[in-house]
């Protein structure tokens, strides 16, 4: 990694010096042979963008409230004075709370009650108790009980001073209201029944001017509604009694006539049954067993005898019979037979076929084979009997089984006409024993009936105010005032004509859009300390411009990817018109002074050097001499510079040794003052000096500041439009764009610096 003290080859007399001594008059440089002024050097910091703190969405959103600090404060405080105001004229209302518990568990006075008690796990019902409580049902209760009617805070009476005539005037007064109705909806206008989230906890809270009224009211709601809900259920629990009894007697001779069809049904049909099944169906099960096996013992006999036959019809071999057909007699004889057949075998090789010996070999086998044919007769006459038995027995089950399933059939329909009997018989059965069983609890209900929910905590008289609340007032004033504020900022930012990103720039001016070259921030301390210290000195802030060079040349820096990769990515565009074997020149021009021209030509230039270019960077920027003062500090201030040709120039070009970038400062001979044919030898010089370069990277400034930097316009192949991201505006670039209309053709596009990582 390069150190700070690993500067170029021509720091040491530029940069250093510049930074001790804050500021270093440039050397006196005479065009042609004349001398001019000594030009005062410039912020090297307003310059250099790649050292402004790196800026985020955040901060950028900061920077915008900071622009507008003064009209948010203000508006802020006019809110907050209007907040004041209504706080000191609103008169205070106090509020009462009393909280009650839903019980949702099953509360069971009697074994099996008429009226269900509580709620279940069902919070849609406990919801609905909530509406209840509100409801006009419940307060009118109240309302009668602290005849809140006769109350002027909940049934005040029509106004009869002078504004009320006068507004009965204009608009047609409407009749008096009944007071119990009036008191009822200023009742439900300062009620408040809310459930907290997915629980079975209610609070009730009711307002007042007076807070001992209003804790008597909120304990009045609740009562009221216990003794609602009480009498609900005793109510209920009287009418089931009285529809009870008119019922019972209907639902014995309801029961008795349904037995006595059942019974006839049964006898009528012979449905009969055994072990708790019919006795029809218990023998169709049977014998679709029997006749399974039946099946399957004549498919083997069946199996067996088409062996045999196939044996007797083919002659096989004794040696090829089935292990079916080996009886014991065929295996004795297959034994015998296989003997003989060696002997025959061993006595073919040794005799010839007429032998005596042979033919009463060959007598035997033929022997052994007709005792084995007949053998297998006698086994197929026996297969085909057992065959025809138990085809015989196979057909007489198949026939019992249908006769089985006829019989069942006829049983399965009237099983349905019978289990409509038997379940009217027991649904008759059970009503009838449930009313019997509720007749003789409903007397014991309806003088214990409850109500599913308690007080949990009782209303008190509250201590103070519940409205206003001083803090949400003063809140609500304050972030208005913040919101309006903030509001008013963004949208006045949002008609800033400053160019912010190079979608903008290109929608606006049509250039391409070459490269967003962010915010470089130095990530170590010593630097941070350095550029802390420099930026005091009022000069030319040479260490700052040592980070730069040093964040180029480190690809192994963490801090400067971006930066480093927006300049390599600058570079590869700009060289795609550039013919191999042919000195290439850039200019870099801006609308106005602080777009970073000059610290974009110089990363551009030394980024191509350390790629192992000829690069020469041309100064060429008289109202900012920043680059010639620091980088060709060694000009003594009574030298001479002649610029009339080729070799005038490479006499004042520095080169450093280490990257081999050299440095061309013509702008220490103040190109406002040259002449045309001046600058025609300046051109006709710098076009022969650009013949031992392969890139030539030339800084012409501000141009709306300075226009002499647009006279080296003819000996640039590109032009780049430098602009600077919050700064530029778009009237600015258009201006730039009119000065450059001549040179249209050589535009290669627009930079953006100063960007943010989003834009990068």
């Amino acid at each position: 990694m390069i150190q700070s003290s690993s500067k170029p080859n021509f720091w040491p007399a530029a940069v250093e010096s510049a930074g001790a001594n804050g500021a270093q008059a440039a050397p006196r440089v005479v065009p042609m042979s004349t001398r001019v002024p000594a030009l005062p050097p410039q912020t090297f910091a307003r310059a250099i963008p790649v050292m402004a703190p790196r800026e985020t969405s955040v901060s950028g959103f900061l920077s915008i409230l900071a622009r507008h600090a003064k009209s948010i404060v203000l508006g802020t405080i006019a809110t907050l004075a209007l907040a004041l105001a209504y706080l000191a004229t609103a008169a205070p209302v106090y509020t009462a709370s009393t909280t009650l518990f839903i019980d949702p568990r099953l509360k069971k006075v009697v074994s099996d009650e008429v009226t269900q008690g509580g709620f279940g796990s069902d919070l849609a019902l406990v919801e609905s108790q909530v509406s209840i409580i509100g409801s006009d049902a419940v307060l009118r209760r109240v309302v009668d009980k602290l005849q809140l009617d006769a109350d002027p805070e909940f049934a005040p009476p029509q106004g009869s001073g002078l504004l009320s005539q006068l507004k009965a005037l204009l608009i047609p007064r409407p009749p008096a209201p009944e007071p119990k109705l009036q008191a009822i909806e200023s009742l439900s206008r300062n009620l408040k029944v809310k459930r907290a989230q997915k629980t079975y906890v209610v609070d009730v809270e009711t307002s007042s001017v007076s807070p001992v009224k209003a804790a008597r009211i909120a304990q009045a709601v609740v009562d009221a509604y216990l003794l609602d809900q009480t009498q609900a259920k005793q109510a209920e629990a009287k009418r089931a009694n009285e529809q009870i009894d008119a019922r019972l007697g209907q639902l014995r001779e309801q029961v008795r006539r349904a037995e006595t069809r059942a019974d006839e049904f049964k006898k009528a049909n012979k449905i009969l049954t055994s072990e708790g099944g019919l006795v029809n169906e218990q023998q169709l099960t049977r014998l679709n067993g029997e006749l399974s096996t039946a099946r399957a013992f004549a498919a083997e006999t069946k199996a067996r005898l088409d062996q045999v036959n196939s044996a007797l019809k083919a002659g096989a071999s004794p040696d090829t019979l089935p292990d079916a057909l080996r009886s014991g007699l065929v295996q004795r004889l297959r034994e015998q037979y296989a003997q003989v057949a060696r002997r025959e075998a061993a006595l073919l090789s040794q005799l010839q076929p007429r032998h005596p010996v042979l033919i009463e070999v060959r007598s035997q086998v033929a022997e052994i084979r007709s005792q084995i044919a007949a053998e297998l007769k006698r086994i197929a006459s026996s297969a085909q009997n057992e065959q025809q038995i138990a085809v015989n027995r196979e057909r007489e089950i198949a026939a019992t089984l249908e006769r089985a399933k006829d019989e069942v059939g006829r049983t399965n329909t009237a099983q349905i006409k019978l289990r409509e009997l038997e379940q009217e018989v027991t649904a008759s059965r059970e009503l009838l024993r449930v009313f019997l069983g509720r007749a003789k609890e409903l007397q014991e209900q309806q003088g214990i009936a409850t109500a599913d929910a308690r007080v949990i905590s009782p209303a008190s008289v509250p201590n103070r105010p519940s409205k206003p609340l001083t803090w949400l007032i003063l809140s609500i004033g304050l972030l208005s005032g913040l919101g309006l504020g903030i509001a008013q900022a963004l949208v006045r930012d949002q008609m800033d004509d400053s160019v912010r990103s190079l979608a903008e720039i290109g929608r606006s001016t049509g250039l391409a859009q070459l490269a967003a070259i962010p915010r470089f921030e130095m990530s170590s301390l010593p630097a941070l300390l350095r550029r802390r210290l420099t930026s005091h000195t009022g000069g030319v802030n040479a260490a700052q411009f040592s980070d730069l060079l040093t964040a180029i040349a480190d690809a192994r820096s963490t801090s400067a990817v971006a930066y480093r990769q927006s300049l390599l990515r600058l570079l590869s565009r700009l060289r795609v018109d550039n013919r191999p074997g042919q000195p290439f020149t850039v200019m870099l021009a801006s609308a106005r002074s602080g777009a970073g021209t000059s610290a974009t030509a110089l990363g551009l230039a030394y980024a191509s050097a350390l790629l192992g270019e000829r690069v020469l960077l041309v100064d060429a920027t008289s109202a900012d001499t920043e680059l010639s003062a620091i980088f060709a500090g060694s000009i003594k201030t009574d030298h001479v510079i002649v610029l009339d040709n080729r070799d005038h120039l490479a006499s004042i070009t520095t080169r450093d040794g280490r990257s081999g970038l050299s440095l061309l400062p013509i702008a220490l001979a103040d190109l406002r003052t040259f002449k045309n044919h001046q600058r025609r030898k300046l051109l006709a010089g710098l076009a022969a000096l650009s013949e031992n370069y392969d890139l030539v990277v030339i800084d012409a400034g501000a141009l709306l500041d300075d226009e002499s930097g647009a006279a080296l316009i003819p000996s640039a192949d590109r032009v780049v439009l430098v602009a600077r991201s919050g700064e530029t505006t778009n009237e600015d670039l258009n201006a730039t764009l009119g000065l450059m209309d001549g040179a249209r053709s050589k535009l290669a596009g627009v930079v953006l610096t100063m960007t943010d990582n989003n834009h990068a």
